[in-house]
């Protein structure tokens, strides 16, 4: 999960540079040569308008497309599991419960301390 989330924030973050590029290439491109106006066009804020508008437009594209608008599923922790019980504890267990008979404990635990010696 956190793999994902450090790849999303690189793609906005190349998704930003990338809008403030085109803008400033469209700017530069549109400019009318030899006039006051540059890229507010007279003052009416249209040169602000559409440096805004495509901006958030594609990094609402981009969000979309990396997920951030779907219903997303909540974290949920791996179940505890306990360790595996040492053969000789199970055994023991076994015996206690009146699973077993005193003569299958024997022979069992005579086998497990073969085993683990």
């Amino acid at each position: 999960m956190q793999n994902r989330q450090h790849s999303s924030v690189l793609w906005l973050v190349f998704a930003i540079i990338l809008a403030v590029g085109l803008m400033a290439v469209f700017a530069a491109a549109f400019t009318p040569d030899g006039t006051s106006f540059g890229m507010m066009g007279g003052g009416w804020g249209w040169g602000a308008m559409f440096m805004v508008v495509p901006a958030v437009f594609l990094i609402l594209v981009l969000l979309a497309a990396l997920g951030a608008f779907s219903p997303s599923q909540p974290y949920v922790p791996p179940a505890y599991v306990p360790p595996p019980m040492p053969a000789i504890e199970a055994l023991n267990a076994r015996y206690a419960r009146g699973e077993i008979s005193r003569e299958e404990y024997l022979r069992m635990r005579a086998d497990i301390e073969a085993r683990s010696s």
